[in-house]
C-alpha cells in the first residue's frame, strides 16, 4: 500500500514510509498526513484520516489550546512539527492565510498540498488552488476533498455522496491523492489539470443546476394559474359584493396546483413532439436541436417531478375540503319540502372524477419511483421506455379525463362565463388538447414511418464531409427521465 504514497518527485521508498508511519502510530505501511488548520474542517478530516489507519500530525497556531478538540491519536503540534519528514500536506486554511504560510516556505518545498477550500461566490478568475500553487512554485498542488462537508466527514460518510473531484498539473501527485481518496473510503474522480480547480471550487456553490429552468418554468405557471384564481374566485366576485377572501388559503391554492399538475405534465411531452417536428424539418437526426429545446429536453425529468409534487398537493387539498358543499355537482341531491338540500351518493361524474383522479396519481407516482437511480439501474431499455413513455401518456390521458368528467355536465354554463374569463377547469384543457392533438399527427403512418428512417439514420441529403455529432434524444425517452 505504501507503493501508492509516492511524492512526485523523489518517489518515498516504502521502508522509509513504513517506519515513519509505525513511529507516529499508524498502521504499518500508511504515511503521516499532515493538516494545515485547526478549524472544524481539520478536525472531521483527522478523525476520518486516523480511523483509516493513518497517523496525522496538525499544525496549529495554538497546539496547546486546539489540541483537545482533535480525536485520540491525532497529534496537535506546530506547523514547524507538523511539516517535518515527506508527508502529504492538507491545506485547511481560508485563501486570505495562503500568505501566512510563506514562513514555512522551505518546509513546504517539495510536498504535495492538497488544497482543500472553497470560494464564497461563483465567479471565473483564478482558483484558490492557482493561487495556492503561485505562492509556493517548489510544491505540488492537488485540488481535492472540498465538495465534502465537515459533517459527512465526521457522520461516516452516510446518506451523502462518496464522490471526491481530484485535479493537478503533476499526474504522479493527482493519482497519490486519489489512491489517499479510496483508502478512505471515496471515490475520486479525475478532472484533470489544476484549471479544472475552477470547476471544482465551483460545485458546492451551485443550488440545484440541473433544476433551474424546471424550477422556472414550474414557477411561472404557479403564478399565472395562482392569479387567474385569484381575478375569478376573489377579486371579481368582490366587485360584485361577495367576499370570497376566505376561500383563498385552499380552495384557490387547490385549484392553482391542480392546473399546474396537468400542465406540468403537458411540458414533460412537449419537446419529445417539437424534437419530432425539427427531425422531420432537417431531414436527419445528426444536426443538433435549438438551444432552448436541447436545454428543455434535458429538464423533463425535473418537470415530471414537480408536476408530482403538484399532484399529490393538489390531492391532500381536495381531502382536506371534499365535501358535497365544493363538491356539489358531483353528488346525488334532493330538494326537501322545507327547501333544504340532501346530498346522498356520488353521481356518475362524481365517481369516474375520483377513479381517473387516483388512477393518473398512483400510476405518476410509479413514473417518480422508476426515476430513482436504484430503480433505472435495474430496468432493462424497453421496460424504462414502457414505464416512462407509454405509462406516462396513460397518465396524461387518465388526467384530461379527471378534468374533463369534472366540468362535463356544466362545460357550455352561462355562469361559468360571468367573470369575462372561462373556469379554470376549461382553460388547463387547452394545452392538453393540442399536445394530444401534435401527437396524433406524429402517429400517422406517413409521419411515423419517416421519423423512424430518420432515427435508424437515413437522411435527406447526405454532405460529402459531414461530421457526426453524437445522436440527438429520441423523442420517447421519459417523462422523469436522468
Amino acid at each position: 500500500m505504501a507503493a501508492n504514497y509516492q511524492t512526485f518527485d523523489n518517489c518515498v521508498q516504502m521502508s522509509t514510509v513504513s517506519v515513519e508511519a509505525d513511529r507516529d502510530g499508524g498502521e504499518p505501511g500508511r504515511p503521516t498526513v499532515a493538516i494545515l488548520g485547526s478549524g472544524d474542517y481539520s478536525r472531521s478530516l483527522a478523525g476520518r484520516l486516523v480511523r483509516s489507519g493513518f497517523p496525522v500530525a496538525v499544525g496549529s497556531r495554538k497546539p496547546d489550546r486546539n489540541a483537545r478538540f482533535f480525536t485520540q491519536g491525532v497529534d496537535v503540534t506546530t506547523r514547524q512539527a507538523a511539516l517535518a519528514g515527506d508527508r502529504l500536506v492538507f491545506v485547511a486554511v481560508h485563501r486570505e492565510n495562503y500568505p501566512a504560510l510563506q514562513a514555512d516556505r522551505e518546509a513546504l518545498a517539495g510536498k504535495i498540498l492538497i488544497d482543500v477550500s472553497n470560494n464564497t461566490q461563483l465567479h471565473e478568475a483564478e482558483s484558490n488552488a492557482e493561487y495556492l500553487a503561485s505562492l509556493f512554485p517548489d510544491s505540488t498542488v492537488v485540488k481535492g476533498f472540498n465538495v465534502l462537508s465537515a459533517w459527512s466527514l465526521s457522520s461516516g460518510l452516510v446518506g451523502g455522496s462518496k464522490e471526491v473531484f481530484i485535479s493537478s498539473d503533476d499526474d504522479n501527485a493527482r493519482k497519490t491523492v486519489m489512491h489517499l481518496a479510496q483508502d478512505l473510503g471515496f471515490a475520486p474522480v479525475d478532472y484533470g489539470s489544476l484549471r479544472a480547480a475552477r470547476e471544482i471550487e465551483a460545485i458546492p456553490l451551485r443550488l440545484l443546476p440541473s433544476w433551474h429552468l424546471a424550477l422556472k418554468m414550474f414557477s411561472c405557471v404557479f403564478v399565472i394559474f395562482f392569479l387567474y384564481c385569484l381575478y375569478r374566485i376573489v377579486i371579481f366576485r368582490a366587485l360584485q359584493g361577495t367576499n370570497q377572501a376566505s376561500h383563498i388559503p385552499v380552495s384557490v391554492m387547490n385549484m392553482t396546483f391542480a392546473g399546474t399538475a396537468i400542465t406540468m405534465l403537458c411540458l414533460v411531452y412537449i419537446p419529445g413532439i417539437f424534437a419530432v417536428f425539427a427531425q422531420l424539418y432537417n431531414g436527419t437526426k445528426y444536426k443538433r436541436f435549438p438551444g432552448g429545446l436541447d436545454k428543455w429536453m434535458l429538464a423533463r425529468k425535473q418537470l415530471g417531478l414537480l408536476s408530482l409534487l403538484a399532484s399529490v398537493v393538489h390531492a391532500v387539498l381536495s381531502l382536506m375540503i371534499w365535501s358535497p358543499s365544493y363538491y356539489a355537482r358531483l353528488f346525488e341531491n334532493t330538494v326537501t319540502p322545507s327547501g333544504e338540500v340532501e346530498y346522498g351518493k356520488l353521481r356518475w361524474s362524481g365517481e369516474t372524477f375520483l377513479l381517473f383522479g387516483t388512477l393518473s396519481l398512483f400510476l405518476m407516482t410509479v413514473l417518480g419511483v422508476s426515476s430513482i437511480p436504484s430503480i433505472t439501474n435495474a430496468m432493462n431499455w424497453r421496460e424504462f421506455n414502457f414505464v416512462q413513455s407509454k405509462l406516462g401518456w396513460l397518465v396524461l390521458l387518465f388526467a384530461i379525463v379527471h378534468n374533463a368528467v369534472y366540468g362535463a355536465e356544466v362545460f357550455t354554463l352561462p355562469a361559468l362565463f360571468s367573470s369575462y374569463t372561462i373556469a379554470l377547469f376549461q382553460l388547463t384543457l387547452i394545452l392538453p388538447a393540442i399536445l394530444i392533438l401534435m401527437k396524433v399527427v406524429t402517429l400517422l403512418p406517413c409521419v411515423s414511418s419517416r421519423v423512424d428512417r430518420i432515427r435508424r439514420g437515413w437522411e435527406r441529403e447526405k454532405p460529402a464531409n459531414r461530421v457526426v455529432t453524437p445522436e440527438e434524444p429520441q423523442e420517447e425517452t421519459s417523462l422523469i427521465s436522468a
